[in-house]
């Protein structure tokens, strides 16, 4: 049996201090079950990485993921009896630390990114009475992590990126921690 089949039932899903902390889940993406994932994102990695890099890791996926509960259609699902039941859109949403951070990888069935949102920009003007519905988010998201990549595939939206932690977050001369 190889490592990956191994896990014992009986265990209470504590991982050993050498191992590197992950996190999983899927949810539709409602707001009540995004900030109860945020929360459980924030226990999961409270022992593990500092507090600033919890932060900046909370914003970024708070920002993704209530961007999916805003923006993403309602979906039609066959109920039991056979009629539409309407469905906000599922996100999968995985964690991994390692050595140069967090890793994070959300995916979606929402729409398709607007053009620009990856490119880097400067911040909307907040001076102006008649603030901008977007672009703040999507500052926010640039400035807050390194290696940001998103791509599409059919009804799917693949976004990665990276939060450093603060052991290596002078690795990128170009880019503050935060």
């Amino acid at each position: 049996m190889n490592a990956a089949n191994s896990h014992d039932p009986g265990q209470t899903g504590d991982l050993d201090r050498g191992a590197q902390p992950m996190f999983h889940r899927v949810l539709r993406a409602q707001p009540l079950l995004v900030r109860d994932t945020l929360a459980d994102i924030r226990r999961r990695f409270a022992a593990d990485i500092d507090e600033d890099a919890l932060g900046r890791l909370e914003l970024v996926l708070a920002e993704v993921m209530n961007n999916v509960a805003e923006h993403g259609p309602w979906i039609g699902e066959t109920g039991p009896d056979g009629g539409t039941l309407r469905a906000a859109p599922m996100i999968h949403i995985c964690i991994v630390r390692h050595a140069g951070g967090l890793s994070c990888a959300v995916t979606d069935d929402g729409i398709s990114l607007p053009d620009g949102c990856l490119l880097p920009g400067a911040i909307p003007d907040a001076h102006s009475v008649d603030l901008p519905e977007g672009g703040f988010g999507w500052f926010l998201i640039h400035d807050l992590t390194q290696e940001l990549c998103y791509y599409r595939e059919e009804t799917r939206n693949f976004l990665a990126f990276r939060v450093p932690v603060s052991e290596d977050a002078s690795s990128d001369p170009e880019k503050p921690a935060g």
